[in-house]
């Protein structure tokens, strides 16, 4: 058992809580101390879209554990505060009771910086500042207001969407599911231009099209006309787009001003560098979660991943190194999914494109096929699929999937397995996927997929 050491944790979402959680489980004479800006903690931040939709009845479902539920487990857990210095050299900070303005200091034996992501929306336009109708996510406060006022201006309104990312396009649905008119804008020439080929893409502009979504592609937003207290309408190079409500689903960056004042590593995307052990560059300092960057697991290139998944086990390999039990987390592949109306979107590992510009020499499957026996109903149903390989050595690298079966997301998990264990397309032909035909038809796509770069590679294994 290590000796006794004070801890001190800032962030109390997902990674800091995982973290603060795991080092007092691992070892209860710790003295563990987090430090959270809100009033929010352990809080499931990708519900927030289906709060938004009625979906989810109260915020208070979102949070995974209540805030008497860590005091329990021996942890001090302090909303409203904000660190406002580290000096890592001293092992101590000062931190702000927002709300009452008062500054205290504590010292620390190791720290752990769970701060998250940020919204970059005032940055690029600083005149939202001034209207009440223009929202972006920053914690589950966000998910109120957004709800609330669009409840408030009713059914038929318009609501403008900025970008069309995860947690954007799954907010496009639940506006709809309010009675709103919603309007996409997207800078780039498709939608989900960071996670999915052009031609799936396509198909998922025309099931949002299909349910009454406006599109507009290939045209960023310049700036927004403020009247008031109130947007009314954004500036594109085509012209104005008018609206009663805006939300800005795209631009977020790390949080990392406590991290440059503790004098990090900090990576190319602006997140805390870390190793295998969540250690950073300083040996009594952890990072975990959307503040950091972290290994790759196919490029072994340092990259920043803003995933729940992640942030949880992050925040669980810093807290297993602090309690005194060694771990590691090796990497992520990017494995991801969103629900879009009636389709399933998935994604893990390199894009044909993305695997081709990181040198590797790509090949792709693509096929679309159904989801159960033929002679089964709904065996009409059909999913596109993509696996990507390098054609030297056969090694997986990536995958793409989109349908309205949610075994589109099950089979992209599949993929992930292999990716993890760097297997080959031989392994995926090999690979023992069950049968059951009101399940999966015999010949399983994934396999399909295997046997259609085989094609290529060969049958036998290079």
């Amino acid at each position: 058992m290590i000796k006794m050491k004070n801890v001190i944790v800032i962030g109390a979402g997902a990674a800091g809580m995982s973290a603060a959680s795991r080092a007092k489980r691992l070892n209860p004479s710790l003295e563990v101390t987090v430090l959270e800006r809100s009033n929010w903690a352990s809080f499931a931040f990708c519900g927030i879209p289906y709060y938004v939709g009625n979906i989810v009845n109260g915020l208070n479902d979102l949070v995974f554990y209540p805030p008497e539920e860590f005091k329990k487990r021996g942890i001090d857990l302090r909303f409203n505060k904000e660190v406002t210095e580290i000096d890592v050299d001293r092992k101590v900070l000062r931190f702000t009771d927002i709300k009452t303005g008062k500054e205290e200091k504590m010292s620390w034996d190791k720290l752990v910086i769970a701060t998250g992501a940020r919204s970059k929306a005032e940055k690029f336009w600083p005149e939202i500042k001034k209207a009440n109708n223009v929202f972006y996510i920053k914690h589950l406060d966000s998910a109120e207001a957004i709800r609330n006022y669009a409840k408030a201006i009713g059914e038929g309104k318009k609501v403008v969407l900025v970008g069309s990312g995860y947690v954007g396009l799954e907010l496009v649905e639940n506006l709809a599911r309010l009675g709103l008119k919603v309007t996409i804008i997207e800078a780039m020439d498709q939608i989900l231009p960071k996670a999915i080929d052009r031609d799936l893409a396509e198909l998922v502009e025309q099931e949002l099209k299909s349910k009454g979504v406006n599109i507009i592609k290939g045209t960023p937003v310049e700036s927004f006309e403020i009247n008031g207290k109130k947007a009314i309408k954004v500036k594109t190079p085509v012209g104005y787009v008018e609206g009663d409500m805006f939300v800005i689903g795209v631009g977020i960056e790390p949080n990392n001003e406590l991290a440059k004042m503790a004098k990090l590593s900090i990576g190319n995307s602006g997140g805390i560098l870390v190793d295998e052990k969540t250690l950073t560059s300083n040996e009594d300092v952890y990072a975990a979660g959307d503040v950091t960057e972290h290994k790759d697991l196919i490029t072994k290139q340092f990259i920043w991943r803003p995933f729940a998944q992640i942030a949880n086990k992050m925040g669980h390999v810093a807290g297993s190194n602090i309690g005194g039990m060694e771990s590691v987390f090796m990497g992520s592949l990017g494995t991801s999914a969103l629900k879009i109306f009636d389709l399933i979107v998935a994604r893990t590992g390199l894009s044909k494109a993305e695997a081709s510009n990181m040198g590797f020499d790509a090949i792709d499957a693509s096929l679309k096929s159904g989801v159960k026996a033929h002679y089964i109903p709904g065996g009409e149903k059909r999913i596109n699929i993509k696996v990507v390989a390098d054609k030297k050595t056969g090694k997986l690298l990536g995958a793409q999937a989109i349908g309205p079966s949610e075994s589109v997301f099950w089979r992209i998990n599949v993929i992930a397995s292999l990716l993890t264990r760097n297997s080959t397309v031989w392994d995926l032909f090999n690979s023992d996927l069950g049968y059951q035909p009101t399940l999966n038809p015999v010949w399983d796509p994934l396999i399909i997929a295997s046997r259609l770069l085989m094609r290529t590679l060969g049958e036998k294994p290079i």
